[in-house]
């Protein structure tokens, strides 16, 4: 597809202005706010360079391939590990109470830690099916595998999360949050 400069230049805002924050965010999940800045500026240049090659209707699932492939190449130019952070919320969300606050923090901390001790290949099949909320076929072309193979990794890391949760809590997780207030101890 050959596009005029100003078609061209449209293309680009709109690739931009539709998935710039799905971009950061995924960075942001997983490396720190500078690198995932940087790694999206990366990501976004690599599109204008390659804006041809972007499908359309498929602009989402390249962007992750290509994101996923800045996150590699930053992995071995700094060699060194990042940590999974935690999901940003405000701390005031509405109608929460401080103790359930506290239970959602103890909760999202187990979550990361149990994270971080997953192989990187589980880590990423979950992060992309939860935190991205992907569909398995987008999944697949972002790993490289087919939709079946994606499922089966899903159920393999989900049940290594669970053992990993129960290793780094003493109460699993599926029990900390109450119904109730008065449930609280």
């Amino acid at each position: 597809m050959v596009l005029s400069t100003t078609e061209t230049r449209e293309r680009y805002r709109r690739l931009f202005a539709d998935h710039h924050r799905a971009i950061y965010a995924y960075f942001r999940r997983r490396i720190e706010v500078e690198s995932a800045q940087d790694c999206t500026a990366e990501t976004f240049l690599i599109a204008w360079r390659r804006i041809d090659d972007v499908p359309d209707g498929g602009e989402l699932r390249w962007l992750y391939i290509t994101a996923r492939n800045v996150l590699r190449n930053a992995y071995r130019s700094k060699r060194r590990s990042f940590t999974v952070p935690g999901i940003d919320r405000d701390v005031a969300d509405c109608g929460e109470t401080p103790e359930v606050v506290l239970l959602r923090h103890e909760e999202e901390a187990a979550v990361r830690a149990a994270l971080e001790h997953l192989r990187p290949d589980d880590r990423e099949v979950l992060l992309l099916s939860v935190w991205e909320e992907l569909p398995r076929d987008d999944i697949a072309a972002i790993l490289g595998c087919s939709p079946h193979a994606v499922s089966q990794r899903l159920h393999r890391a989900s049940g290594r999360l669970a053992k990993e949760l129960d290793r780094v809590t003493t109460t699993p997780i599926n029990r900390v949050v109450p119904t109730r207030v008065e449930e609280l101890p």
